[in-house]
């Protein structure tokens, strides 16, 4: 239970830094992943959204200039700012750090652990498709591999040193199935 609320307080710090960097003000305006723009890449894995604006975080691919997956970092983030003309923007070394930063290790050939800095305690895992051979995002259910898509963060009220996160959705497909699946964390 303390370790929960660690994270919990750590998520809460990260984003907060975040809307320093960002200088803009949390407020209720009925955003949720359904209202939201859905971003388009070639090498994507997944995106994350967050009150109180559009902004959009993208994970893709990261290679080498040979075409080759980095080993040490897999999967690179960076800003859609769609309140900006859709200007794309690498992430700060603050933003990769306490918040949308990304930590690998390799598990298997082809297989990495990747965790979220800000929400450590969820392990996803980077691997190829046994369909497609190619790379995806997925997290475990029950111990169903589902394929990640998307992430929202509802944020609702606080203040401006510290926002209260509601929920996070991770909208994911199960990989069998095909089925779209909502999974709510509640802080």
């Amino acid at each position: 239970m303390v370790l929960a609320q660690v994270l919990l307080q750590r998520l809460l710090i990260s984003f907060t830094i975040i809307l320093l960097l960002n200088q803009t003000s949390y407020s209720q305006n009925g955003m949720d992943h359904t209202t939201l723009p859905t971003p388009k890449s070639c090498n994507m894995l997944f995106f994350l959204q967050r009150d109180p604006d559009a902004n959009t975080v993208v994970y893709e691919l990261n290679f080498n200039s040979d075409g080759t997956l980095k080993k040490n970092a897999p999967i690179k983030g960076s800003w859609i700012r769609y309140e900006e003309k859709q200007k794309f923007k690498e992430l700060t070394a603050i933003e990769q750090k306490f918040a949308y930063g990304i930590l690998s290790k390799l598990i298997a050939d082809d297989e990495y652990e990747i965790r979220l800095v800000a929400y450590k305690k969820m392990p996803m895992y980077l691997k190829k498709s046994e369909t497609d051979q190619k790379y995806h995002i997925y997290i475990k259910d029950e111990g169903k591999d589902l394929l990640l898509k998307r992430v929202f963060v509802r944020v609702n009220g606080g203040s401006f040193w510290f926002p209260k996160v509601q929920y996070i959705d991770l909208i994911a497909t199960n990989s069998i199935t095909g089925m779209e699946i909502l999974k709510r964390i509640k802080t």
